[in-house]
């Protein structure tokens, strides 16, 4: 007997279940073209993942499960394995629905609760209890079904194993529901995670997943599809579509030995990867790009934006900002403006007109320095003169996020922020100035990432859409007359990577610099071959450390308020990085 099953990547909105139930029932109506015998949407595909408290709400959690019961009604032959919210008295449970015939035959409830990074569903959901395989009619025969819920499949560090349960249970195939947030490198990690159970089984896995963007609050999550199918020889018989929505179905034999029929990413002939073949990460830049793109395209999409704003300065940041904003929304939905003052040189401004003409954006010249000269006339005339330069210095950047947020408010565009994860954690952005905005489209990018990932976009258009002059000039957010970026970014960048994604502590980080153990991915030499060993003793690089430490704890008050970043890494400012204003650890 031959199964046939679409793995349908949707990108519901977050609590909009009319809307999502649509996306449903026309995948369904697809799958039923193909051929599938079982068609398989993400986790709390219904309702949207990250929906927070909206768990509790009564109206909300009945209304889910009504609309489930409303899109079960239209199923025939085709079963559809459908994510939603379940509810027990005041027991929610985060479960999938097996839908046949035009009823619901059969729920499995998420077993595994993670509770890590922005996940919560330890908070809002009771583990479900019982794993066992639900039975779905193919042709005269069935079919046992191993229904599991994203987490189930990530059992490393759990006392269950749900997917082993539910083969022993009799499974003939395994479904994981996903939502799974992107992170550079990850399809490796899932293909590894699905390929240990197969081997350990004998069983095809299939795996869905989201593909759209949500958000926490202080985060936006971007889910990037990329579904696999795995057969029970542990080959990648074909993969969904990355960054984008998809309905990839495939064919198991008798045996479990997988064929692509249509849809996703698959070989001309036999399996995309075969077995025992490792499946390669994607090239990094190339992801980081296209994330952020496909983060903010749906974010402006959800959110109900259809242009974007971008203060171009004629520096790195703000370059691959607006080649990101026009890679999202297309040149005619993106406003680029430059607000130049005194200080600015004409060697940025230069850049910055150019970078609008090459990308084919409105362009706007507001000078700022009147304005700033005003307002701080009318200061020193009223209260007292301004003793401090870096008052005067953030003034130019307050005077331009007045203007921007106008703007913005004028035009009903979405302002977006340029201050990338190594100036965030360093509070080198203006807070109520650069940092003003709607959302920060580079917060989870360090300084190094920024410029590899504008190099690829010229590389990736085959000429310098982002000009040359902009790698080559010194960074600087000119806010006064030949000023320049008081950092090595070549080393301070990886320090913060260090401090914040890979969870070191200060002392950590030294350790290793003395054991030359540091990661040389992230510590790479620079422009002209140095090492971080070549430039600095112990002693020198542990006064760099502690005071990347003391600066990032110093301005936690300035990330904690500003707009929520697009998460891409491993672990990101804002909701996944949960630090206190008030501290007084000096990381020693």
């Amino acid at each position: 007997m031959t199964l046939t099953v679409s793995l349908a990547q949707l990108g519901p909105t977050t609590a909009d279940i009319g809307h999502n139930t649509g996306l449903l029932a026309d995948a369904y109506d697809r799958a039923v073209r193909a051929g599938a015998d079982v068609v398989v949407f993400p986790e709390m595909a219904v309702t949207g993942y990250c929906i927070l408290d909206l768990v509790e709400d009564d109206t909300f959690v009945d209304r889910n499960r009504e609309a489930l019961s409303e899109f079960a009604t239209r199923t025939g032959e085709t079963a559809a394995v459908v994510g939603f919210v379940d509810r027990d008295g005041e027991a929610r449970y985060n479960a999938a629905a097996v839908c046949q015939h035009g009823e619901v035959v059969g729920t499995a409830r998420k077993v595994l609760l993670p509770n890590y990074r922005y996940f919560d569903d330890e908070r809002y959901f009771e583990p479900g209890e019982e794993v066992a395989p639900i039975a779905v009619d193919v042709g005269d025969t069935t079919v046992s079904l191993g229904v599991s819920v994203c987490e189930d499949l990530w059992d490393g560090a759990y006392d269950r194993r749900p997917v082993r349960e539910l083969v022993d249970g009799g499974a003939d195939v395994v479904v994981n529901l996903n939502a799974s947030p992107f992170e550079v490198g990850k399809r490796a990690d899932r293909a590894r995670v699905i390929r240990d159970h197969v081997d350990a089984t004998g069983v095809p896995v299939l795996y869905v997943n989201t593909a759209g963007v949500a958000d926490v609050g202080r985060n936006v999550i971007v889910f990037d599809g990329d579904s696999l199918a795995v057969d029970a020889t542990g080959a990648l018989v074909a993969r969904g579509a990355q960054f984008d929505t998809d309905l990839l179905t495939v064919t198991l034999d008798d045996d479990g030995v997988g064929q692509h029929v249509s849809g996703g990413v698959a070989a001309a002939d036999g399996p995309l990867v075969p077995a025992g073949e490792a499946v390669k990460p994607e090239r990094r830049e190339r992801e980081l790009f296209e994330a952020l793109a496909f983060g903010l395209r749906g974010y402006a999409r959800r959110t109900g934006f259809e242009t974007a704003i971008e203060s171009v300065s004629g520096g790195i940041d703000s370059s691959l900002g607006l080649a990101i904003c026009v890679e999202a929304l297309g040149p005619d939905n993106v406003v680029a403006y430059n607000l130049p003052s005194s200080v600015n040189t004409e060697t940025t401004k230069g850049i910055a007109a150019d970078l609008a003409a090459n990308l084919g954006v409105d362009y706007r010249v507001v000078p700022v320095q009147s304005s700033f000269e005003e307002l701080l006339d009318t200061y020193e005339s009223h209260a007292a003169p301004v003793s401090r330069g870096v008052a005067k210095e953030n003034l130019y950047a307050r005077v331009r996020g007045l203007l921007m947020m106008l703007a913005s408010n004028d035009s009903g565009g979405l302002l977006v922020t340029n201050g990338n994860e190594t100036e965030m954690a360093l509070g080198y952005v203006t807070l109520y100035g650069d940092a003003c905005g709607g959302l920060s489209i580079l917060g989870d990018l360090s300084k190094r990432d920024v410029y590899d990932v504008a190099r690829y976009v010229n590389e990736r258009a085959g000429e310098a859409v982002i000009p040359e002059a902009v790698f080559d000039i010194p960074p600087s957010a000119e806010l006064s007359a030949d000023q320049v970026d008081p950092f090595d970014y070549d080393v301070v960048a990886p320090v913060v990577s260090d401090l914040l994604e890979g969870r070191l502590s200060p002392a950590e980080i030294v350790a290793r610099f003395e054991r030359r153990a540091l990661d040389p991915e992230r510590y790479r030499p620079d422009d002209e071959g140095r090492t971080v060993y070549d430039k600095f003793d112990a002693e020198g690089f542990s006064t760099v450390v502690y005071d990347t430490y003391r600066r990032m704890k110093r301005n936690t008050f300035k990330r904690v308020q500003t707009p929520p970043v697009v998460a891409v890494s491993g672990r990101a400012f804002g909701t996944d990085f949960r630090e206190p204003i008030i501290n007084g650890w000096d990381g020693r």
